[in-house]
């Protein structure tokens, strides 16, 4: 979609001088504990204790004009563990009423209160033998807040838009297909599903998997969608409208084999062709990355309204928002990469917790550089990734009053896309960091291994890790510990001078985020690109700390013509540099990457340098340079300029004596 684990450690007040007070007042102040009960705020997976097998869903929509439909759900089952007796699952008790739940044949009888369905078995499950349950019901009203099956009402023509015919869409993600139909709401379930939904002409419905037949009588069809392979119950979509339906694929595209539709409004299949028409290539791209091919029978993407995201990557069958129709060829590829990545990252393997959500949503955000990449080449890929550290640059999350990236620590699960340490940008941040370490061969091929041993199957942080690990040979327990199951990020100050007499580079760096025992000094391998002389290639060294200060030297042939921090984002850290006026200067008109241009920009906004301000205002009116480079430079104009505007402070003589 576009849009915890560290304990606290008990300390004795009199062994370190602290007062029972302030102990209290600290674990008041703990958001991982109820203060006033105790208990765990953490959230856990719920137990399986069915292996769920299949799903057929028949719905019969009688009228699109009324928010309701009659429901028939059959559930394949097999007892994990040991013989079970009871079912249970997730149903909301407000939009939906269940008249009668069958188990193989024979009436059961079942509960249905505070949004669960408990299904007592007429005769005890065995283990691994497949049973089935049967449940009919209807809902009416089945969403909330624009999540569930949401029912849009015909729209009438007026001077901006054309008319529109009404619309029914589900939003699964995160908990809540149990709406509008019973099942395990929790992505550590997977299982196959079909779905058979009547509709009024000339309507139509899109679904998971392909499509196996439409039935039409007496003013009415039947739409029949099976989706063969294991999926997750948030991931089950319908959507029914009347479309205009354009295929993006074909023969001569770069994914012949492979069914593409677009759905979009009546009328807009001119738009929609232009808008999409890059998808069978981003697909033909990402199989060759990830080494895997597209793994589902179709794509198609769904354009739908009011819908409270950009997309959802419902397994084969994106939803997206009515924006995605528009623009010319590319203008849209940012949203469309993303959630085409979630094939692979959020389908294909899918998080086995909310916990572990950044598997989704970082990866689905690192294709969006990936595809840009291909697009625009290194720059490209750059200026993405410079989107992402800008949006964390400020995070200053700390243990334990925040929530990490990889964390339970939530209310409901919609809230784990909603906080500091962003599943989103700093998932794609932690993926980047990842290949800058371990080099591109490595990082994919780690990635191939990791989809394919975990491919159908829910997947948690650790399984990343040990593929990468396996393949590159690296221990990285370190880095995903700070990095992903730790909030924040580390703050810098760097220092960088230059010793003519012994011709030696000199580099201070200073940790200013808070550090204490929850918050302890990053560890890393801070790199610095020198170029001695301007337009000679330059080299890289490296500065290794776990401290809050470090400190190194280096002997060089030359005075550097520029000295460059992390020019390749390796480690995301918001940084403070301090270097020789004239670094800066060739570092903003000739700097390695984007990304150091961009530092070179800020540092030079922070002095009252007239040479620094000439400097500043010739990159932003160079149209040679980088657009997000010339943007940067224009900021930072300004800034030098209110810098340079202000009266030096008044500083009193000193008294004679």
């Amino acid at each position: 979609m576009n849009s915890r684990r560290f304990a606290l450690a008990a300390c004795v007040a009199a062994c370190i001088g602290a007062s029972a007070t302030s102990a209290d007042a600290r674990q008041d102040l703990d958001p991982r504990v109820d203060a006033e009960t105790g208990r765990d705020r953490s959230n856990w997976p719920p137990d399986r204790l069915f292996d769920h097998l299949h799903m057929r869903l028949e719905l019969d929509i009688a009228d699109m004009g009324e928010a309701r439909f009659s429901g028939r759900e059959t559930l394949t089952l097999a007892a994990l563990g040991a013989p079970r007796t009871r079912v249970r699952l997730n149903a909301d008790s407000a939009t939906m009423t269940i008249s009668r739940v069958t188990v193989g044949g024979v009436e059961a009888r079942f509960t249905h209160a505070d949004n669960l369905l408990a299904v007592d078995l007429p005769t005890p499950a065995a283990v691994g033998r497949p049973f089935h349950v049967r449940i009919d019901y209807a809902a009416t009203k089945a969403s909330r807040e624009g999540s569930g099956l949401n029912w849009i009402p015909a729209r009438a023509a007026d001077d901006r838009r054309s008319a529109a015919a009404a619309m029914a869409y589900s939003q699964g993600e995160s908990e809540w297909n149990h709406l509008w139909f019973p099942c395990h709401d929790f992505p550590n379930e997977k299982l196959t599903t079909e779905t058979v939904v009547t509709v009024p002409d000339p309507y139509e419905v899109v679904s998971n998997g392909r499509l196996v037949g439409v039935t039409r009588r007496a003013g009415r069809s039947t739409f029949h969608w099976v989706q063969d392979k294991p999926h997750a119950n948030y991931l089950v979509m319908i959507a029914v409208s009347q479309f205009d339906v354009v295929s993006v694929g074909g023969p001569t595209t770069k994914r012949p084999g492979l069914w593409i539709p677009v759905y979009g409004p009546v009328g807009s299949s001119a738009r929609l062709k232009k808008a999409f028409a890059n998808t069978p290539e981003m697909i033909a791209h990402f199989e060759s990355l990830f080494d895997e091919p597209y793994p589902w029978d179709k794509y198609a993407q769904v354009i739908v309204r009011n819908f409270r995201f950009g997309g959802m990557e419902n397994t084969s069958a994106t939803t997206l928002a009515e924006y995605a129709g528009f623009g010319e060829r590319g203008a849209q590829d940012s949203l469309i990469s993303h959630e085409l990545g979630h094939q692979w990252f959020g389908d294909l393997t899918t998080c086995k917790s909310w916990e572990h959500l950044w598997l989704n949503e970082g990866w689905a955000s690192m294709c969006e550089a990936l595809w840009d990449e291909r697009q625009a080449g290194r720059s490209g890929y750059q200026r993405v990734i410079q989107g992402f550290y800008n949006r964390q640059s400020g995070n200053r999350g700390r243990n334990f009053t925040r929530p990490a990236m990889v964390s339970n620590r939530y209310g409901h699960a919609d809230e784990a896309i909603m906080k500091e340490d962003d599943v989103y940008s700093k998932g794609a941040m932690v993926l980047h960091m990842l290949r800058q370490r371990l080099g591109s061969e490595a990082f994919f091929k780690g990635t191939a291994l990791y989809l394919d041993r975990h491919k159908f199957t829910p997947v948690e942080t650790s399984d990343f890790r040990r593929a990468l690990e396996e393949v590159s040979g690296q221990s990285l327990e370190r880095f995903f510990e700070q990095w992903a199951m730790r909030p924040g990020a580390p703050r810098l100050e760097v220092d960088l001078s230059w010793d003519e007499a012994s011709r030696t580079l000199r580099v201070v760096i200073e940790q200013t985020q808070p550090i204490d025992a929850d918050n302890p000094a990053y560890a890393f391998e801070l790199p610095l690109y020198v170029e001695a002389e301007s337009g000679k290639r330059g080299r890289f060294v490296y500065v290794p700390t776990d401290q809050r200060r470090a400190e190194a030297s280096f002997v060089l042939d030359a005075k550097p013509s520029q000295v460059s921090v992390d020019p390749n984002l390796s480690i995301m850290a918001a940084a403070k540099i301090r270097s020789p006026l004239a670094w800066s200067v060739q570092e903003l008109r000739h700097g390695l990457t984007i990304h150091a241009r961009a530092r070179a920009a800020e540092s030079l906004a922070a002095r009252a340098s007239p040479i620094g301000r000439a400097a500043l205002l010739a990159v932003a009116r160079d149209r040679a340079q980088d657009s997000l480079v010339r943007s940067y430079a224009a900021w930072a104009s300004l800034e030098s300029a209110a810098r340079l505007a202000r009266p030096a402070p008044n500083v009193a003589p000193l008294a004679a004596h």
